[in-house]
């Protein structure tokens, strides 16, 4: 067993025990406020994960519990949840979450705890981050601003669209994807006619509405989140029609899909609607996994099950199983001692066994061998800065708001656009 921990293989006997006493996983994110719809995404990857982990046997016997702390998606409200986290739970095995309205407050406090975390957080700062217990499963929001324009220019089902209006949020999260789009769009011959900020949750907006259609767009980029439907439902009413709606991986989104299929009506969503998304397949035996315990969480919170094919939700399950399994791995409750082999999960070493859920993973680990650990979300490739990235689709969704998928970039194209962004 020595000479198996020393290889990289197998758990480790010396890594000073597992401890005893339940877990916390700390789900860090707006529970309230304009980006509310975010929190509860990243809650029902918590719930499935503990339940694959509680289900055989916990983390060495321990098992693990999911706690929500509300940021807000607004930094001052954000850096005392973290600090109030931290303080009152010793028992922190893992936080996920930490949007882009807050992680750029909250991830170095938690990096100062030792506290491994998976954040949700686009923003390029953390492109070459030095936080060591930063881990980030999707692309920076630059890369989903790309794929916007890609699929602007190069979507299927529709020409060229040239004329482009920017409706995001004037919060810190979606005003990530402006810059980015802007320089694309105008270095490919594109033209943004107006670029509109938008108060998020506001009741009303038909002067902003009335601003936007009389720049005449042939299609809308957004990310408005939770103001969607109010926005589009104007735009429906003073245009006579819906014009193209292009949206970022987060409005695929059971929140998202109800408010603004009910603003502007099922067809018309199904008609305008585009966005794109990360590779998934929801196929596998991890994801059939994750799916069976989404199911059974529904129990605890009822709308669990309307996530199964929220990107987001798949990345943090994935990441509280791996936090998990490099526990069992390391045999410590250290996390400056478990947290490097997080990577090593995910990534796999020479030789290492490919499972697909918990107890696979810990069952090889007992015997004796190393892991690459691929789950709900697909393979994970973290490069030196903890960042793990995937090509995009081109999708839709259908009358029950499932994503469909409709094409994919190709390699050519998504260089381009990127090329044409500065990225």
């Amino acid at each position: 067993m020595l000479l198996l921990a020393a290889c990289g293989g197998g758990t480790n006997t010396s890594g000073g025990g597992l401890g005893s006493g339940d877990l916390l996983v700390g789900v860090i994110a707006p529970f309230t406020g304009a980006d509310a719809g975010l929190g509860p995404a990243y809650y029902a990857a918590c719930l499935p994960a503990s339940l694959a982990i509680n289900n055989n046997g916990g983390v060495g016997g321990r098992k693990l519990a999911c706690k929500q702390f509300d940021t807000r998606g607004e930094p001052a409200d954000a850096v005392p949840a973290a600090n109030q986290m931290i303080a009152s739970n010793s028992n922190l095995m893992v936080a996920i979450g930490c949007t882009s309205d807050e992680a750029a407050t909250v991830a170095p406090i938690m990096d100062r705890s030792h506290l491994p975390m998976f954040c949700m957080t686009g923003q390029s700062e953390f492109n070459k981050t030095t936080l060591k217990y930063f881990h980030r499963l999707v692309p920076p929001d630059e890369f989903d601003a790309y794929a916007m324009v890609g699929s602007a220019l190069y979507g299927p089902n529709h020409s060229a669209y040239k004329k482009f209006a920017l409706v995001f949020g004037n919060d810190i999260g979606s005003q990530a994807f402006v810059a980015p789009a802007t320089k694309a769009i105008t270095a490919l011959g594109g033209n943004v006619v107006i670029n509109q900020p938008i108060t998020l949750g506001a009741s009303s907006y038909r002067t902003e509405v009335a601003a936007m259609l009389g720049t005449h767009p042939d299609v809308i980029l957004t990310e408005a989140l939770g103001s969607a439907g109010t926005y589009l439902k104007e735009v429906k009413q003073q245009n006579g029609s819906t014009i193209p709606f292009i949206g970022t991986s987060a409005t695929i989104d059971p929140v998202w899909f109800k408010q603004v299929s009910d603003a502007i009506g099922i067809d018309d969503v199904l008609k305008y609607y585009s966005a794109v998304d990360l590779g998934f397949t929801f196929s596998g035996p991890g994801y059939q996994e994750f799916l069976t315990q989404l199911t059974a969480s529904t129990s605890t919170f009822a709308d669990a099950v309307k996530y199964k094919q929220r990107g987001s939700t798949l990345h943090l399950y994935d990441g509280v199983i791996m936090s998990a399994l490099a526990m069992v791995a390391t045999n410590s409750k250290d996390p400056t001692v478990y947290n490097p082999k997080i990577k090593e999960i995910a990534n796999g070493v020479s030789g290492a066994t490919v499972v697909n859920t918990y107890k696979a993973g810990v069952d090889a680990l007992k015997a004796g061998k190393s892991i690459r650990f691929v789950g709900a979300g697909g393979e994970t490739n973290f490069n030196q800065y903890n960042n793990s990235q995937q090509g995009y689709l081109l999708v839709g969704v259908d009358k029950d708001g499932n994503e469909v998928t409709n094409g994919h970039l190709t390699e050519q194209q998504t260089q381009q656009v990127i090329n044409a962004g500065g990225g």
